[in-house]
């Protein structure tokens, strides 16, 4: 039985040797580009939602659209979950305040446009210890070296990504429904650093954190509201038909 949120199912991973762990992976879907093609995103935001389930959602088949895609009309990050004990709590990573429009063809670099195709960054959680048990890459996205969720490396395979999909996610494992625990995006554990390679196959110079996710506990977390682009919702509900 659902609890919370939307079920899914992680894919597979493509393990690279841990020298290579952010550089080589771009190399894997990125071509080189002439310095002209260097626009990207202004300042892109990661942020962290959450959804709690009391089985295993990645026991469930096929993957409902919703986890890998925020799907909120009032663009609202669910931040906050309640929390029970042996619960399942799912962990996925937003990327907004992307430039519009979507960035279009592939391979990279694509555009003119904004939108992202490989995301660098950790997640560190606070306050009630839980079990972590893993990281899985959203359709479409592959997972690079590193070991989660302190090194966490995904990249797109096929196009350009926009707001309303996610990367990836990180799973864990209640003990107990007392207390609260906090996810936090952080730097890469590997290199130190938040990164997005936009679709213009360059790095974003201007990427912040825009927020993280609470479980269980007293709610004392802002869940912010977040921009969409121009027809988006109009997208999302395409989602559903």
């Amino acid at each position: 039985m659902r609890v919370q949120g939307i079920v899914s199912k992680g894919t597979g991973k493509m393990r690279l040797r841990p020298a290579t762990t952010f550089l080589a992976l771009c190399t894997l879907i990125c071509v080189t580009f002439p310095p002209a093609a260097l626009s990207g995103n202004v300042s892109p935001r990661l942020y962290l939602e959450i959804y709690m389930y009391d089985t295993d959602p990645d026991s469930y088949l096929p993957r409902p659209a919703g986890l890998c895609s925020h799907s909120s009309q009032v663009a609202v990050i669910p931040c906050y979950s309640a929390k029970g004990p042996n619960y399942y709590g799912v962990v996925p990573i937003h990327i907004s305040a992307l430039d519009s429009p979507l960035a279009r063809g592939w391979p990279p670099p694509s555009g003119p446009g904004g939108g992202y195709i490989t995301v660098s960054c950790g997640i560190a959680t606070s306050g009630v210890t839980l079990t972590f048990l893993g990281f899985s890459p959203c359709y479409g996205f592959l997972e690079g070296a590193g070991t989660p969720p302190q090194s966490i490396v995904v990249s797109a395979t096929s196009s350009c990504h926009g707001v309303l999909d996610h990367p990836g996610y990180c799973k864990y494992l209640s003990n107990t429904n007392v207390g609260a625990t906090y996810f936090n995006i952080v730097n890469n554990a590997d290199d130190g650093a938040i990164k997005i390679v936009n679709c213009q196959a360059s790095l974003d110079y201007g990427v912040g954190v825009g927020g993280g996710a609470q479980w269980g506990g007293a709610k004392t977390i802002t869940c912010y509201s977040i921009p969409l682009e121009a027809g988006t919702w109009g997208k999302i509900k395409a989602l559903y038909r």
